[in-house]
């Protein structure tokens, strides 16, 4: 179960406007996936010289980690072609079940506060306002180099891991989202063809990026843990909030307009109504797919809560 868990968590990843945190927290594993990365620091590190594999492998939660992050690999991997074929051909309906998925979250999350007090309800509109401007910014078109790719690798990761800022976006604000998926399609093609040639330098670059991934993971889960201790309700509220301002994101009909300024001109998302989109709205299976997003989180709901305040 906890493969599938992450190969949900590694497909809501490439795609950007849904973050993987999103997904951790829908299936019930957020926060034991914040404190198992957490573990993994120096005195951990001590019981493998001093106790043995077993011990050290115990103390980090190893089965929980090494099944979920095997789960994202082969999500990232195996359906990096097909997510980028379903948003060329067909955006509406995918985007109509990530949209249901997100907003029943949010109704499903706001019981996982003890208290809704006056704070907390101001840190959720403070991290909403924040969530929506940063799902404004216009991608660049910056050109990757060794260390590029690892300061993407590194804010990418922070984004993925927190809910409503979708870590495939930020990669598509920094300009390094085309790279990185190339990145991975090349390695495809060179495990598949036996190309030595192609392998080695894509290989290379994908291994910068995950040591910058890796980095930030580490330094952001830490900071997530204590929060999670000590200010439980109000990470809640903020987490809600950045999944509220990131809903127009993936609403899925809408509009390209070129906003032209001083000395360049860029391009902004506008959503619309159904009613007014240019194209074919496509309208049932839109709504199909969002009662089948929606209906999936009501259904891992059914049973238990998916985060309990301690």
């Amino acid at each position: 179960m906890l493969f599938f868990k992450g190969v949900a968590m590694g497909i809501a990843d490439l795609m950007p406007g849904v973050s993987g945190g999103t997904i951790a927290l829908l299936m019930g594993v957020y926060k034991e996936l914040v404190e198992s990365i957490d573990s993994i620091n120096l005195n951990n590190l001590k019981l493998l010289k001093n106790d043995g594999f077993t011990s050290f492998w115990k103390a980090i939660n190893g089965n929980f980690l090494s099944l979920l992050f095997l789960g994202i690999i082969t999500a990232i991997f195996t359906f990096s072609f097909a997510i980028d074929y379903l948003m060329t051909h067909h955006p509406i309906p995918l985007w109509s079940f990530f949209f249901g998925l997100l907003l029943a979250t949010i109704i499903a999350l706001k019981n996982s506060l003890s208290q809704w007090s006056p704070f907390n309800f101001l840190s959720m509109l403070l991290s909403a306002v924040l969530s929506f401007f940063v799902t404004q910014i216009t991608p660049s078109n910056t050109e990757i180099g060794m260390v590029y790719l690892f300061i993407s690798g590194f804010f990418g990761i922070i984004a993925m891991i927190l809910p409503g800022i979708s870590g495939a976006y930020i990669l598509l604000i920094l300009g390094a989202y085309s790279t990185v998926i190339g990145l991975i399609k090349d390695t495809l093609r060179g495990l598949t063809n036996f190309q030595i040639d192609l392998l080695i330098p894509t290989l290379t670059q994908l291994m910068v990026f995950v040591l910058g991934i890796l980095t930030g993971l580490k330094i952001f889960s830490s900071v997530l843990k204590w929060l999670f201790k000590h200010k439980h309700d109000t990470t809640m509220a903020v987490l809600i909030g950045l999944m509220i301002g990131a809903l127009h994101k993936i609403w899925p009909w809408q509009e390209k307009f070129d906003l032209v300024l001083t000395n360049s001109t860029k391009t902004i998302l506008l959503p619309l109504s159904p009613l007014e989109y240019p194209g074919d709205p496509q309208f049932l299976s839109a709504l199909f797919f969002f009662a089948v997003g929606m209906g999936l989180v009501f259904l891992l709901e059914r049973n238990k809560k998916i985060i309990a305040p301690k």
